[in-house]
């Protein structure tokens, strides 16, 4: 749990992540990477998974306690740097690669292929997310699961409406804005000052979403028909902040 309020995951911006990498975890809510976890087991039969964005490797190194074989990936040197010293302390034998999901062939099919925590968000034109989808459609064994989420309009034009959190204390300070820039299109800006150990993080991205017809348009173009999606874990509400899609090959 972090040191001021937790965030759920893909309320914290995985961007491309130098410094903050390193604070990204004691930001992060673990009761929802178990939730994840749950929802993970009960929609997916799977031994190996690769997983794509794999940030700090918090659900690798989970799926790893559980014997399955896993492959984590990130776009992000220091990322992956993290997930290392994570997996280490936990004790567990994780497989760590440097890939862009827009451009990747994997040697060897899987059974369940992950992209949490709205990294796909990070993906900001509709002809890269169809790259994507084929990309994983392709690394796929017959029958296998493919499961991510994204954010929800309501989430892009309402939630993030001028959003602003701030934390702080006297040696650390914390502050996150989100503006909306164009239709499902954010901006993100980051600083934390951490005095205890003279260390500054400033950075800024964006994401992009788009309306679940399009997504589900995209993932029939890339070969899936077997699609369904839902709201954090439930049945799905276009009021809700998250989806999360459930494709099978």
């Amino acid at each position: 749990m972090g040191r001021y309020a937790t965030y759920r995951c893909g309320e914290i911006p995985v961007m491309s992540y130098q410094k903050f990498a390193y604070y990204y975890d004691s930001l992060m809510d673990e009761d929802f990477y178990s939730g994840y976890l749950h929802f993970i087991m009960n929609n997916a039969v799977f031994e190996t998974v690769l997983e794509l964005g794999c940030g700090t490797g918090i659900m690798a190194i989970e799926l790893s306690k559980l014997n399955k074989t896993v492959y984590a990936t990130d776009l992000s040197k220091q990322m992956l740097e993290v997930a290392k010293m994570n997996a280490t302390e936990a004790n567990v034998d994780l497989m760590l690669g440097k890939i862009d999901m827009c451009d990747f062939i994997i040697n060897e099919p899987v059974d369940l292929i992950l992209c949490m925590c709205d990294s796909l968000n990070y993906i900001l034109t509709p002809n890269k997310v169809l790259k994507v989808f084929q990309n994983v459609f392709n690394a796929l064994k017959e029958d296998g699961t493919f499961i991510f989420d994204v954010h929800s309009l309501h989430k892009i034009n309402v939630t993030f409406e001028d959003y602003v959190e701030e934390a702080e204390d006297d040696d650390f300070y914390f502050k996150w804005t989100v503006r909306k820039i164009a239709e499902g299109k954010i901006r993100h800006h980051v600083q934390i000052v951490d005095q205890e150990n003279h260390d500054r993080v400033d950075e800024r991205h964006e994401q992009q979403t788009y309306p679940v017809e399009t997504y589900v348009d995209l993932l029939k173009k890339a070969g899936f028909n077997n699609i369904h999606y839902y709201s954090d874990f439930k049945e799905y509400d276009e009021q809700d902040d998250r989806v999360i899609f459930v494709v099978k090959k």
